[in-house]
């Protein structure tokens, strides 16, 4: 099995830190597809926000730790490549204050929801929990270590 490379969040770490991963139960499949768009959609639209990109960067990191998991290389490629952005809207909102994407930024993102959704209709509940109670012990561990 793969170590997964994990993206980091913006700013101060939270206690409930899988802002899409851990309602993943809780939500119809129709809202939860919608709420997951609009974590990108927010940056189409000028209005993105840290939960924004925080959920984002949880949805990268989770699906990182599964495919690494199950050794699915092209899953892993996708990952690293939703870095790119996720980085660059680090350090522009470490330059500006703002958070927003480009363009192309954009268009690698709606890719990313599209396959992550996809990928996940094809793993089993368990395959899902299991990553998500891993992000949330790397995320407890990195927070004792602070």
């Amino acid at each position: 099995m793969m170590r997964p490379v994990l993206t980091e969040r913006r700013g101060a770490r939270r206690e409930k830190a899988l802002s899409t991963a851990s309602s993943t139960l809780l939500s119809s499949d129709a809202e939860l597809e919608l709420r997951e768009r609009m974590f990108v959609e927010a940056f189409a639209g000028g209005f993105a926000e840290k939960i924004h990109f925080d959920s984002l960067v949880d949805m990268r990191n989770v699906l990182v730790i599964a495919a690494c998991q199950k050794d699915d290389k092209p899953i892993i490629q996708l990952a690293q490549a939703m870095s790119i952005p996720l980085q660059a809207i680090r350090a522009r909102h470490a330059r500006t204050g703002k958070f927003g994407a480009t363009g192309e930024e954009l268009k690698l993102m709606r890719v990313f929801c599209d396959i992550y959704r996809d990928w996940w209709l094809r793993q089993s509940v368990g395959a899902y929990e299991k990553a998500c109670d891993e992000l949330q012990g790397i995320i407890y561990q990195e927070k004792e270590a602070a």
